[in-house]
C-alpha cells in the first residue's frame, strides 16, 4: 500500500472507529516530539500513520499537517462514534461517488492554507456528518473555504445577511475586495441590472435622454447562503 492509501485508510479508520474525545487543540499548539512519540497523539491511528513513515527527524511540513490534522479532528469529536461510521461508510459505498471519504480528506485538508482553514472545513464536515448538508454541499463549501483569505471568510460570517448583498453604481468606486474575494470564491455572483433609456423633458437644459439602470448588483449563491447558516450556527453554539 503506497503512503497516500496508507495516510487515508488511517484517517477515514480515525474518523469512524475512534473515540475523539482525547483530541483538543492544546495537542497541535504543543506538539513535541515526546509528546508524538510517547504521549495520546501515538493512540491517534492517521498521526501515528503520518510519523510512522518518517523515516528519519519529523520535518516542518510534516509538523504543520499535523496540526491541521488535529484541528480537524478536534471539532468532530462531539459527533457520535455510530453516526461518523454509518455516514463514511455511505459514502465508500455509494456508485457515484469514485473516491473514498478518507483519501479526498486528505487531499482537502492538505490543501488548506492553514489550521484555521482546516478547522472551519472541519465545522462544514461536522454538518455533514449530523445531516444537516449533503455531502455535494460540504464538497463545494470546502473548495469555497480554500478560496478564501482567512480575514474575509470571518467578516463573512460576521456580517448580516443583508449587508452581504450589494449595488454598485457609475458613481462608486467599484467593488471592494471583500466583494471581489466572495464572487471569485462563489459565495455571491453578480449582474448587471436592466438599462431603460426615456427622453428628458427639457433636453435643452441637460442631456437629450435619462438612462436608468445598468447598476452591478451582488447577491448570494444558494451554496453561499448554506455555508453561511452551518457557519454562523456553529460559532453561536460555541
Amino acid at each position: 500500500m503506497n503512503e497516500i492509501k496508507k495516510i487515508s485508510s488511517s484517517l477515514e479508520e480515525t474518523l469512524k472507529d475512534s473515540d475523539l474525545q482525547s483530541v483538543t487543540i492544546d495537542l497541535a499548539e504543543t506538539l513535541t516530539d515526546t509528546l508524538i512519540q510517547d504521549g495520546v497523539l501515538k493512540d491517534i491511528p492517521v498521526i501515528g500513520t503520518v510519523f510512522g513513515l518518517s523515516k528519519f527527524a519529523i520535518s516542518l511540513n510534516e509538523r504543520l499537517f499535523v496540526k491541521k490534522l488535529i484541528y480537524f479532528i478536534s471539532e468532530l469529536k462531539e459527533v457520535e462514534k455510530s453516526k461518523r461510521n454509518k455516514l463514511i461508510s455511505e459514502i465508500d459505498n455509494s456508485e457515484k461517488e469514485q473516491i473514498k471519504v478518507g483519501e479526498k480528506l486528505l487531499y482537502i485538508i492538505d490543501k488548506a492554507e492553514d489550521h484555521l482553514t482546516a478547522k472551519y472545513i472541519a465545522v462544514v464536515f461536522k454538518a455533514f456528518l449530523n445531516e444537516e448538508i449533503s455531502y455535494s454541499d460540504f464538497l463545494r463549501c470546502s473548495t469555497i473555504i480554500q478560496k478564501l483569505l482567512i480575514q474575509d471568510l470571518e467578516l463573512f460570517i460576521d456580517s448580516d445577511i443583508t449587508s452581504i448583498g450589494t449595488k454598485i453604481t457609475q458613481y462608486d468606486k467599484g467593488l471592494s475586495d471583500f466583494h471581489s474575494s466572495l464572487i471569485i470564491s462563489g459565495i455571491c455572483v453578480s449582474q448587471n441590472d436592466s438599462i431603460s433609456v426615456r427622453d428628458q423633458d427639457d433636453y435643452k437644459l441637460s442631456d437629450r435622454y435619462i438612462v436608468d439602470g445598468g447598476d452591478l448588483i451582488v447577491y448570494l449563491t444558494e451554496i453561499g447562503y448554506t455555508l453561511k447558516k452551518v457557519l454562523k450556527e456553529s460559532i453561536r453554539l460555541k
